[in-house]
C-alpha cells in the first residue's frame, strides 16, 4: 500500500500493509511519530532534514523511534555544501516482543543522584537533580533495559554530555556490533575506569569550573589566549611541567 502521510506532495514511499499498521500503533514520542511520518512519506530522512523540522539534536527523533521497536537503518551521504550527514531509511521488520524503553521511576532517578552526590559522571559539574538525566551506562540501543533497576547500571549526566555521549555513540563501530562489554570498557560508560573512547586508544579529561572557580578557569583562558593555543593545550602543558 502507499501511505497517505500528513505531509503534501513528494513520492510516497511504498510498505506493506501489515508494516503500516504495525508501526502506526506503536506508542512513542511526538518527535519520533514525526520522524516515522516522514520516512513513511518520503523513504528517506536526513538530520538536515531532522534540524529543519526544529530539532536541535536531531538523531534523538530516531533514538525515539527506534526506542519504540523501529529498526531504522542510518548510512553518511553529502548535502548540498558537500558536509557528511546521517541519512535514515525505515527497514520493513516488524519486532516481535521488543518492548520500548521502560521509564524510570523518579525515586529510582533521585537514588542515582544521591548515589553520585548530583555530579555529572562525565564533566564532574554539580547540578541540581532536575538539571541531571539518568543515563544507561549501555545504550538502549545496545543493552536494552536491565532486568532489574540497579544503581551501578546507570549514571547521572548533565543535559551536554549526554548530548555529547548519545552523538559519539551513534557513530562508533559499535553501534551496529551492538557489543555490551566493549561499551562498558568505554569512556562514555565507565569515565572512572576506561580502556578506550569509540573504540580508539585515548584518555579525556573533562572539567567543569563552577561557582568561584570560573575565576581560575578565565585566568587560563587568558593565558591560552596570549600563547595562542587551546585552554585544554594550556592544561596539558601546565600538567606535564
Amino acid at each position: 500500500m502507499y501511505y497517505d502521510g500528513s505531509v503534501n506532495g513528494g513520492v510516497k514511499a511504498q510498505y506493506g500493509d501489515d508494516f503500516v499498521v504495525w508501526i502506526m500503533r506503536l506508542s512513542m514520542s511526538k518527535r519520533a511519530a514525526r520522524a516515522r511520518d516522514h520516512l513513511l512519506e518520503y523513504e528517506t530522512l536526513t538530520t538536515e532534514q531532522l534540524s529543519a523540522m526544529g530539532y536541535e539534536h536531531p538523531p534523538r527523533a530516531i533514538r525515539d523511534l527506534r526506542d519504540a521497536g523501529v529498526t531504522v537503518q542510518s548510512a553518511s551521504v553529502r548535502n548540498s555544501t558537500g558536509k557528511r550527514i546521517a541519512s535514515y531509511t525505515l527497514v520493513e521488520q516488524m519486532s516481535v516482543g521488543r518492548a520500548g524503553r521502560v521509564s524510570i521511576p523518579k525515586k529510582f532517578r533521585d537514588s542515582v543522584n544521591a548515589e553520585h552526590n548530583y555530579i555529572c559522571a562525565i564533566c564532574a559539574g554539580k547540578f541540581e537533580g532536575r538539571e541531571l538525566q539518568c543515563d544507561h551506562r549501555v545504550p538502549f540501543e545496545i543493552a536494552g533495559d536491565p532486568d532489574d533497576l540497579n544503581l551501578a547500571d546507570y549514571m547521572p549526566l548533565c543535559a551536554s554530555d549526554n548530548r555529547s555521549k548519545s552523538w559519539s555513540c551513534e557513530h562508533c563501530p559499535n553501534w551496529t556490533i551492538r557489543d555490551s562489554a566493549t561499551c562498558m570498557k568505554c569512556f562514555w560508560a565507565s569515565p572512572e575506569e576506561y580502556d578506550h573512547v569509540e573504540t580508539r586508544p585515548e584518555r579525556r579529561i573533562n572539567l567543569v569550573f563552577q561557582g568561584d572557580e570560573t575565576e581560575i578557569a578565565d585566568r587560563l583562558s587568558e593565558e591560552a589566549r596570549k600563547r595562542k593555543i587551546s585552554i585544554q593545550k594550556l592544561a596539558w602543558k601546565k600538567f606535564l611541567e
